[in-house]
């Protein structure tokens, strides 16, 4: 009995599914949309899929035709095909658009193949196989789109645009670019970069764009030549990025190409005039130089004959002689004084900065005791606090700030007792170090004049001075990389100086 019911499963487990039964399942389940039709087109037959895909129950679909569910726009097509399966085709493949049950279209790609009669050949019945492409319809779309707006942008780019391949021939080139070599699409289409590109930037730019191909950077930029099609030279900023396929293998090249002929021009002639401008401050610091050292010692002289005659001879001179030599001694003491500040400030340019680490609050001590004489005479309070470490020349830092306090005495206001402050703050790659005084001040247009050679502003005309020492601040602050700006204040007046931390 048991061998008797382990054969009978053997058997039962061999034996052939109902053939009509499996189709019946395997259309059932498919996700695809199985249709027939009468020669005309009307459904016979609607798979169970109608409800996922169009929305309509299958019987919803037997007996309608479905020219009432096609997009206008596609129904020429669909009249195409249907009169070509009903002709001699027995299979056709078409795609087109079908209006799902809540108004929106789907997307579809049917296969139909005919069922004939034997004898006479007529169409019995049209049977359709549709699946829906609209993620894929989407995407060719999108990808139209995209490639419709990149040809566009091409087009109309104001630089240079290319599609180059990985020989470096041209595959596609935008007008901008052929009126840039003077060369038309189609001459570049016969070309290579390499042809139209200066023979000493072709070795420069063969290697970069070799590491783009092999992976090793994203993208390369290098100013470069491009040989007109009349002989002139272009230069040119070119951009070069490469496009890959889904699997990282190098397609073609994409080339921005920006001419920067005139800037380079410019910028040639900017540097022929900085050169000028260097060679001539040279000749300049060097005429000031020995023209201070020439005018010292006759100046000198003359100071100590009028110094002598007014020591020696004073009683035996009149009243109005005595008046005349002081008045030359003390023009020729400030002549003096002018010569040998100018002495000082070209000596400034063409010294070597000793640097080292200064410390402003050991300094400012210094500069105060320095000018001990004119601040206890304008009876002048000094206060400073947090000042930092700087690295500069420690002698030119003790000059800075000798002329700042000086200037702020020479400016008090006789009304109020004069009060300096001395304070610095810190930021990312600066200290800030402000010189704040509550004297006269100076005019608000006066911002850059106070810093000329010989320019004391017009709070400043009516008081002795050579109008050398904020310029001989400026050109101090700047050798060291920085700058000096001056701020009016009610009352008073800042000066700010930047230096790098």
């Amino acid at each position: 009995m048991r061998r008797d019911k382990s054969t009978a499963v053997r058997q039962g487990a061999a034996a052939p599914l109902d053939e009509a039964a499996a189709f019946r399942l395997l259309v059932s389940n498919s996700r695809d949309l199985l249709t027939r039709h009468a020669p005309d087109g009307t459904y016979r037959y609607a798979s169970p899929a109608a409800r996922q895909l169009l929305g309509y129950d299958p019987g919803e679909l037997v007996g309608r035709s479905p020219y009432d569910l096609f997009h206008p726009d596609d129904v020429p097509t669909v009249v195409r095909s249907h009169d070509a399966i009903l002709g001699m085709s027995d299979s056709t493949t078409i795609r087109y658009r079908m209006r799902h049950k809540d108004g929106h279209y789907v997307w579809f790609e049917t296969i139909s193949h005919t069922i004939r009669a034997p004898d006479t050949g007529d169409v019995l019945e049209i049977q359709a196989s549709s699946r829906d492409v609209s993620a894929g319809m989407r995407a060719e779309a999108e990808l139209r789109e995209s490639e419709q707006r990149f040809r566009l942008a091409m087009s109309n780019a104001p630089i240079g645009m290319a599609l180059v391949g990985l020989d470096g021939s041209f595959l596609a080139v935008n007008d901008t670019l052929s009126q840039l070599v003077g060369r038309s699409e189609v001459e570049l289409a016969t070309m290579t970069f390499v042809d139209i590109s200066h023979p000493d930037d072709v070795r420069v730019e063969l290697p970069m764009a070799d590491r783009l191909r092999n992976g090793e950077i994203s993208d390369y930029e290098i100013e470069k030549r491009y040989l007109h099609a009349d002989g002139h030279e272009v230069w040119a900023l070119l951009h070069r990025t490469l496009v890959r396929d889904d699997d990282g293998e190098p397609l073609y090249f994409i080339s921005q190409t920006q001419d920067i002929t005139e800037r380079r021009r410019h910028r040639a002639e900017l540097e022929r005039m900085n050169e000028e401008l260097l060679t001539s401050n040279a000749e300049l610091e060097w005429f000031a130089s020995m023209a201070s050292h020439d005018l010292r010692s006759p100046l000198v002289t003359i100071r100590g004959i009028l110094d002598m005659l007014l020591t020696r001879n004073v009683e035996q001179l009149p009243d109005e002689a005595v008046t005349w030599l002081q008045r030359a001694q003390s023009q020729a003491g400030r002549l003096l004084d002018n010569v040998e500040a100018l002495l000082r400030m070209s000596r400034l340019g063409r010294a070597e900065l000793v640097v080292e680490d200064v410390d402003l609050n050991g300094l400012i001590p210094e500069v105060v005791a320095d000018l001990a004489v004119v601040v206890t005479d304008a009876d002048a309070d000094i206060t400073a606090s947090a000042l930092p470490t700087v690295r500069a020349d420690r002698a030119q830092m003790r000059l800075l700030f000798q002329n700042l306090v000086a200037n702020s005495v020479k400016y008090r206001d006789p009304d109020r007792p004069l009060q300096i402050s001395i304070d610095a703050a810190g930021h990312d790659t600066t200290w800030h170090i402000d010189v704040v005084d509550n004297g006269r001040g100076f005019d608000e247009d006066d911002r850059e004049v106070i810093f000329q050679l010989f320019a004391r502003g017009n709070a400043g005309q009516k008081l002795e001075g050579s109008g050398i020492g904020l310029a001989t601040c400026r050109r101090i602050v700047e050798r060291h990389g920085g700058s000096i700006t001056a701020e009016p204040l009610s009352p008073g007046a800042q000066f700010r100086i930047v230096l790098p931390r």
